[in-house]
C-alpha cells in the first residue's frame, strides 16, 4: 500500500515552499511535485560561475510585521534603497511616474500630459484598463506610454485588459498615487513640497534572491515529513472516499488527502476533465543573462529599468550589481533583458537564440550599453511568468472555481499562479502562511481573502 500524505503540494515557488513550511510545523505529511529540475519557481537564481541572475527585478518590499517576521526567521536580509528608471521619448526618468518627470519630457508631452491632469475625463466606469489610466494619467500619457508598454508586455489589445492590471500589475510599479492634480495649485504644491515615498526593500545577504527560497527548501528537507518530486507533473488525478490518487507522467502515483494547487490553472482543469476548455491566460518570458565587462555598460545605478516604447522587444532590464554586489565578480556589470511572449501564438519563446542580436541592438540604441562585446548570454525561458487580465478573467476565474469545488472541496488554489492573482513574493508568503492557518483550522476565517494583503 501506498504512503498517503496530508498535503500534495503542486509547484515549489515561495507559496509553495512556505506553505509546506508552516504545515511541516504542524507534523503533517508534505508532498511537493515540481515540474522543474529545482526548486523556487519564479523565484529561483542562476548562478554561472560566480554570476548570479535572479528571474527579473526580485526583492521584498513590505510593511507586514508577519511576512517580516518570517523572512527573519529563515535568514538575514539586507536593507537597500529602491531606484529604477523608465526609458521614455530617448530619455531616462525616475520611476514611478510624477510631476517632476513630466516637467522633463519634451516640451509637447508635457504640456499634453499636464493639460490632461488639470482636465480630467469624467469617467464614471473605470471597468477596464484604459478607462482607469486614462481617468488617472490622461490620454496623452495613456497613447504614448501606457497603451503600447502594456500591449508589448502582456501580447493582448490594452482595449481587452481589465482595470485591475492597472490596480496590481501596474499600480506597483508604474502608477505614482500621488501624480493626480486637480488645478494648477496642486501641481505647484506637489514641485514645490513634494512628498516623501518609502522606498527601501529587503534583500537576501547572499545567493542572488532566489538564496531566501533555497535556504527555505534546505529547511523543509531536513523535516523526515517532507517529499518532494522534481521534473514531475500528473496527467490524471481521481477523488474518492476523500483520497486523491494522482498519476504522474513517469508512471508513479501517488496518494493524499489535500491538494494544494500553485501551477497553472489551465492545467488542473484538465486534470479534472480533459474536454473542459477554459478562458484564463497566462503569458513566458524570456530573461537573457548578460555577462559582460563593467566597461560596456553606460553608467547606471538604477536597479531596474522599464523600456516604454512598444516597438522595443525589450520590456524591461535589470541591473544585479545594483541589488547586491556580491551577485557580480569585480570588473563586470551583468544584468537581465526580458522579452514576454504569448503562450497562443508563441514567438520569442519558441526560438529565443534566434533573437540576441536583436536583443544587443536595442539595448544599443537606448543608450544601455557602449559596445556589443558581451562574454557571454545565458538564455533562461520561463512559462507562466504573469496572468492575463482580460476584461472576462473574473467569470473566467469564478467558472474554473466551480469546477474544481465541484470535483473536491479539499483543493486549494495558492500562489500567483493558482490564485491567479498577480503578486509579489512577500504577498505569496503571506497568502501561504494565512492559508495554512486556515487548512489546520488555527484561524477563523472562513474564506481567505488574499486580496486584502495587497
Amino acid at each position: 500500500m501506498s504512503e498517503i500524505f496530508d498535503y500534495c503540494i503542486v509547484g515549489s515557488g515561495p507559496s509553495g515552499l512556505t506553505c509546506s513550511y508552516e504545515l511541516l510545523k504542524d507534523n503533517k505529511k508534505i508532498l511537493i511535485i515540481e515540474r522543474d529540475s529545482r526548486s523556487g519557481g519564479l523565484a529561483k537564481s542562476y548562478n554561472y560561475d560566480g554570476n548570479i541572475f535572479d528571474t527579473g527585478p526580485k526583492r521584498f518590499h513590505t510593511d507586514d510585521e508577519v511576512v517580516k517576521n518570517f523572512l527573519n526567521e529563515i535568514m538575514q536580509m539586507e536593507t537597500i534603497g529602491r531606484s529604477t528608471k523608465v526609458h521614455f521619448v530617448n530619455k531616462y526618468f525616475d520611476w514611478p511616474l510624477n510631476l517632476k518627470s513630466i516637467f522633463k519630457m519634451p516640451i509637447s508631452t508635457a504640456i499634453k500630459s499636464l493639460y490632461d491632469l488639470v482636465h480630467k475625463e469624467d469617467i464614471r466606469d473605470i471597468s477596464s484598463f484604459e478607462q482607469y489610466i486614462k481617468f488617472k494619467y490622461g490620454n496623452h500619457l495613456y497613447q504614448t506610454f501606457f497603451k503600447p508598454y502594456t500591449e508589448k508586455f502582456l501580447r493582448i489589445q490594452a482595449e481587452n485588459i481589465h482595470s485591475d492590471w492597472a490596480m496590481t500589475g501596474i499600480n506597483r510599479t508604474v502608477i505614482d498615487k500621488k501624480v493626480k492634480a486637480d488645478s494648477i495649485l496642486d501641481i505647484i504644491k506637489s514641485l514645490a513640497l513634494p512628498k516623501k515615498i518609502d522606498t527601501k526593500f529587503l534583500y537576501p545577504s547572499t545567493g542572488g534572491f532566489g538564496g531566501f527560497f533555497d535556504k527555505l527548501y534546505e529547511l523543509n528537507l531536513k523535516n523526515k515529513n517532507f517529499s518532494i518530486e522534481f521534473n514531475t507533473s500528473f496527467n490524471q488525478l481521481k477523488y474518492e472516499n476523500n483520497i486523491f490518487s494522482a498519476h504522474s507522467k513517469s508512471g508513479k502515483t501517488y496518494e493524499f488527502k489535500n491538494l494544494i494547487w500553485t501551477g497553472n490553472l489551465n492545467d488542473l482543469v484538465h486534470l479534472i476533465d480533459q474536454n473542459s476548455k477554459t478562458d484564463l491566460n497566462y503569458i513566458n518570458t524570456v530573461f537573457y543573462n548578460f555577462i559582460c565587462k563593467a566597461n560596456s555598460v553606460k553608467k547606471n545605478t538604477a536597479q531596474w529599468i522599464y523600456i516604454s516604447d512598444g516597438k522595443n522587444l525589450i520590456s524591461r532590464i535589470t541591473c544585479m550589481k545594483e541589488f547586491a554586489k556580491s551577485t557580480t565578480p569585480d570588473g563586470y556589470y551583468n544584468f537581465i533583458t526580458e522579452v514576454t511572449d504569448s503562450q497562443k501564438q508563441p514567438l520569442y519563446f519558441k526560438d529565443p537564440e534566434k533573437y540576441k542580436d536583436k536583443v544587443i541592438k536595442e539595448l544599443m540604441d537606448i543608450n544601455f550599453l557602449k559596445n556589443d562585446k558581451i562574454d557571454d548570454i545565458k538564455i533562461n525561458a520561463v512559462k507562466d511568468t504573469y496572468p492575463i487580465y482580460h476584461k472576462k478573467y473574473k467569470l473566467a476565474f469564478g467558472d474554473i472555481v466551480r469546477k474544481v469545488k465541484k470535483f473536491s472541496n479539499n483543493i486549494t488554489l495558492l500562489g500567483r499562479s493558482g490564485a491567479y492573482w498577480y503578486n509579489n513574493s512577500d504577498h505569496s508568503i503571506r497568502m501561504a502562511i494565512e492559508i495554512s492557518k486556515k487548512l489546520l483550522k488555527k484561524s477563523s476565517d472562513k474564506e481567505f481573502d488574499y486580496r486584502k494583503y495587497f
